[in-house]
Parts: structure tokens; sequence; C-alpha cells
């Protein structure tokens, strides 16, 4: 089934907040959480809290015209880091995709054009936290994401744009 990517806009606010819901909650047999239980604690939050900022960059993919899948980027200052955190210059990334349209493609074509727009929009890295059991962490290696340090038992990985 065809799907087709888009810059996100301000109206996507909502969706990147069930994206978000769908990135922290991404286990299959896990706990799910609802959109007030992410938004309601502060150091998930701000990954889409004000959407869209300044230097907010981001990519919906839409099969239909219905939203399946965003990938964000968003700056942190030192004082108020995200989880894959690397420095206030470095923006972090955040991808989600719904449930049904996972392992079809979307999530790579996402994070390609994501990571376009970043070099585009004049980022010299593009920063993530994944937690080790999350098939995606394979996503990002394949895109070029290496490991850097580790918080709180998550690989925090990093791509330098412009390599490669």
């Amino acid at each position: 089934m065809p799907f087709v990517l888009r810059p996100a806009r301000a109206s996507d606010a909502d969706f990147l907040a069930e994206m978000l819901v769908a990135a922290s909650f991404w286990h299959p047999h896990g706990p799910r959480g609802s959109v007030a239980e992410v938004l309601g604690r502060p150091q998930l939050a701000h990954y889409v809290a004000g959407w869209p900022r300044p230097d907010d960059v981001g990519v919906i993919a839409l099969h239909d015209r219905q939203p399946i899948g965003a990938a964000w980027l968003r700056t942190f200052p030192a004082d108020d880091p995200g989880y894959g955190f690397v420095d206030a210059a470095t923006p972090e990334l955040a991808i989600g995709v719904t449930a049904e349209w996972r392992g079809q493609g979307v999530g790579d074509r996402l994070l390609g054009a994501l990571i376009t727009a970043a070099a585009e929009h004049g980022f010299a890295a593009v920063s993530l936290s994944v937690e080790r059991q999350n098939p995606a962490r394979r996503l990002y290696e394949r895109h070029g994401f290496r490991r850097v340090g580790e918080e709180s038992g998550s690989p925090t990985m990093l791509l330098l744009l412009g390599e490669g």
C-alpha cells in the first residue's frame, strides 16, 4: 500500500503527540500509554510541547490522506535535556509509526527524509535514544547512527551529517 511524505506543520501537533506515545510504548506486549500520560510527563512532553518551535523539523507519512507515521527533530538546552541529549546544538530525533503500518518501510522512509531535512536545515548531527531491545535500533544503524553513550540503560546514538 503506497504512502506519501510531507513536511510536518503546526496542525500536526496532536498527531505528533500520538506518535510520541507509539515511540514511548513501542513494545507490542508491553504496557500501553496514552497521550494524556505522555503529556503529563515533562521529560516526554517537551518533545512535542509548543510544536513547532523555530528550529523544529518534521516529516509526516500519509496513506489516503491519513497520517500513519511521523519523525521529527527538536533541540534542547543543557538544563532541560532529552533522553538522547548530546549538546544544545544537536537536535534529538523522535519517530513513531502506527501499529498497523510498522514493518512496511514507513519508518525507513521517514528517517531518510528527516535526515535530508536536518542537513538542509543546517544541523551538523542528529542524536537519539533507543532501548536496547527496540528493533528500531537496527534501522538507525542502517542509516549510519553510532552509539556514543548510554543513559538509564538505553544507548544514545549519533549521526554526523555530511559524512559517508
